[in-house]
């Protein structure tokens, strides 16, 4: 009986090697990707980058296109983590912090980010199932925020749909440059008082209070 969870250790060890490796992989061809493009980039590249060997890096993926659609999926869990935790808003502070947390996830994937955007730009296929997609879940379960909230009360009555639409359109400008490389990160006290700012714009426009 002793046996089992020893051997349920090492098979969790193991595990997690391979998860770890498997990340390193694709954080190293997202780097690759994003400074020389992924027509340009090989896949010896990509195994230098992430210092192991070629054939190593056949053992988690089948090709260079794996490698993009696993960058994809990565991106896909921490944005819809962010779309959903809209349920928890409860007052102003609470839309500042889950700006803020939106605004951290982009830092920590900027060059996933930025490999993604840059491949959907040229590729229909990756446009549609990968970009396209997730904007649309986006900018859905904030319309149907919004109409919950003007419905409530707490926000004037709006077009939803239009409101939603124009948030994203801000938020992907406020990230742009940096996503495509013209800009550097910001500090966590610049990415606040950005949260702030955001904040500030949507919920109380450009009229001077009176």
């Amino acid at each position: 009986m002793a046996a089992f969870p020893r051997n349920q250790q090492f098979l969790d060890r193991r595990q997690r090697r391979i998860d770890r490796r498997r990340a390193e992989i694709l954080a190293a061809a997202a780097r690759t990707f994003a400074e020389k493009g992924y027509a340009n980039t090989t896949t010896r590249e990509i195994a230098e980058a992430a210092d192991v060997a070629e054939g190593t890096l056949y053992n988690y993926f089948a090709n260079k296109r794996e490698i993009l659609l696993a960058i994809a999926h990565e991106t896909e869990a921490p944005m819809e983590a962010a779309v959903m935790a809209t349920e928890h808003i409860r007052d102003r502070e609470s839309v500042v912090a889950l700006v803020e947390r939106a605004l951290d996830l982009q830092e920590t994937q900027v060059h996933f980010l930025r490999s993604l955007l840059a491949e959907a730009w040229v590729d229909d296929a990756i446009l549609q199932q990968f970009v396209a997609i997730r904007l649309e879940r986006t900018h859905r379960r904030l319309t149907a925020f919004i109409a919950e909230q003007a419905a409530v009360g707490a926000l004037r009555p709006v077009d939803p749909s239009l409101t939603a639409q124009l948030i994203i359109g801000m938020f992907v400008a406020v990230i742009a440059p940096e996503v495509r490389g013209v800009s550097g990160p910001r500090a966590p006290g610049e990415r606040r008082a950005l949260a702030e700012a955001i904040v500030d714009l949507v919920l109380d426009g450009l009229l001077a209070r009176r």
